[in-house]
C-alpha cells in the first residue's frame, strides 16, 4: 500500500518570514520606492488596519497536520496487523510437527537386518510387534537397516543405523507423541503392559527414575539429577553394568529430541571410535553435555530391557515386560535357539 504526503500549496512558499516573501518585498520596494511620509504610512495602518498573519494560514496548517496524523495512523495500523498476522501464523505452524492432531499417541520403531537373519525369523519379529501395537491402538514404523547404511560412517558398526531409522519413523509421523526403540533381538513378553501407564506417565516414571546414580557404572563422577521433575524428561532408557543399553529407549517428540538424535550421530563421533560405538557416543553426550543429561530419565532395566542372560536386577523374570537378547549375534551365542525358547513361552493378548 502506498501512501502519498500533500505537497505545499503555492500560498505557503510566499508567508511572511519566507526568502521569498523577504525577496518579493525587496523588489516591491525597489520598484516603488518609499512612502512619502512616515505619518501617511502610519495614518492608513490605523484606518486600514491589516489582518493577523496567521489567520489565512492556521486553517492550512490544521488541515496538513490532521493529513499527517491520519496518515501516521494509516501507517501504525498498518504495521500493527502485519505484525498480528505472522504472530498468528507463527503459532500455528512454528511447531506444527507436535500441533497434528493425526497419528497414534505411541509408535513402535524396528529395525530389520535381512543380511544376515531370513525372513521366517524376521517375520516372527514383526508378528510380535503387531500384535503389540494393534492391542493399545499404537503404530509401527518398520524399515530395514541397509536402508540408511549411506548415511554411517561404518557400516559394519549397525548400532549407529538405529539413529537415522528414529528420525525418519519421527518425520513419517509427526503427530505422534513418543516413539520406541526397540531392538531386532528382543521379544515382548508382556504385551498386556502398555507404554503409558508401564512408563511415561508422570507419576509413574517419578517413580521409576534413578537419581544421584553414576551415568557410566560403576563409578562414574557424573551422576544423574536429583530432583529434576518427571515431566521435563524427554529421554527414556535403562543401563546395564557396563553403561547404557541403547537396544530400548523411548523419546518424546520435541524439540529436545531431535536435537539429542543430531548430536548423537554427528559425524565428528561417529569417525571417533568410540569403544561402545553408539552406546559410547550417548554416554560422552550424557555425561559433558548437561543439556541431554537434564531432560534424561534412567529406569531400571527390568522395566524394558530385561536379559534372559543377565544377573541380579538385570535378569528377565516371568512377567516382565521385555526380554532382549542383547549382544547374541557373537560365536559363543545364537540368536536363533535364544529366540526360539522366549517365543513359545511369550505372553499373549488378553482381549
Amino acid at each position: 500500500m502506498h501512501f502519498s504526503i500533500p505537497s505545499r500549496s503555492a500560498d505557503q512558499t510566499t508567508l511572511p518570514g519566507s526568502p521569498s516573501f523577504k525577496a518579493k518585498s525587496r523588489a516591491s520596494s525597489h520598484r516603488t520606492g518609499y512612502a512619502p511620509s512616515f505619518f501617511a504610512r502610519l495614518r492608513s495602518l490605523i484606518l486600514h488596519p491589516a489582518p493577523p498573519l496567521q489567520s489565512s494560514t492556521t486553517p492550512e496548517k490544521k488541515r496538513q497536520s490532521t493529513r499527517r496524523t491520519t496518515v501516521s495512523v494509516l501507517v501504525i495500523a498498518v504495521f500493527a496487523v502485519v505484525a498480528i498476522f505472522f504472530t498468528i501464523m507463527y503459532v500455528l505452524f512454528a511447531n506444527i510437527a507436535t500441533l497434528d492432531p493425526i497419528g497414534p499417541r505411541v509408535v513402535l520403531v524396528l529395525g530389520l537386518d535381512n543380511t544376515k537373519y531370513k525372513d521366517d525369523y524376521l517375520a516372527k519379529i514383526v508378528e510380535n510387534r503387531k500384535e503389540y501395537a494393534d492391542a493399545h491402538g499404537y503404530g509401527l514404523y518398520v524399515r530395514y537397516v541397509s536402508d540408511f547404511k549411506n548415511l554411517v560412517h561404518d557400516v559394519t558398526k549397525q548400532g549407529w543405523q538405529k539413529l537415522p531409522l528414529m528420525r525418519s519413523a519421527m518425520q513419517a509421523n509427526p503427530g505422534s507423541t513418543y516413539f520406541w526403540y526397540l531392538d531386532q533381538n528382543a521379544i515382548i513378553m508382556n504385551p498386556n503392559l502398555d507404554i503409558e501407564s508401564h512408563i511415561t506417565d508422570v507419576k509413574r516414571l517419578n517413580s521409576l527414575v534413578l537419581r544421584d546414580v553414576p551415568v557410566v557404572p560403576p563409578d562414574s563422577t557424573i551422576r544423574t539429577y536429583r530432583h529434576v521433575p518427571a515431566d521435563r524428561m524427554k529421554f527414556i532408557i535403562a543401563q546395564d553394568h557396563e553403561g547404557f543399553q541403547t537396544g530400548s529407549f523411548i523419546l518424546k517428540n520435541e524439540e529436545y529430541s531431535w536435537y539429542v538424535l543430531d548430536a548423537w550421530f554427528d559425524k565428528l563421533y561417529q569417525e571417533y571410535k568410540f569403544q561402545k560405538d553408539e552406546k559410547g557416543a550417548l554416554e560422552h553426550l550424557a555425561q559433558w553435555h548437561p543439556t541431554v543429561l537434564s531432560k534424561m530419565a534412567i529406569i531400571p532395566q527390568r522395566i524394558f530391557n530385561a536379559y534372559p542372560n543377565g544377573v541380579g536386577e538385570s535378569m528377565y523374570q516371568d512377567g516382565d515386560f521385555v526380554a532382549s537378547l542383547s549382544g547374541c549375534d557373537t560365536p559363543e551365542r545364537s540368536c536363533l535357539r535364544e529366540f526360539e525358547r522366549l517365543w513359545d513361552n511369550r505372553g499373549r493378548v488378553v482381549n
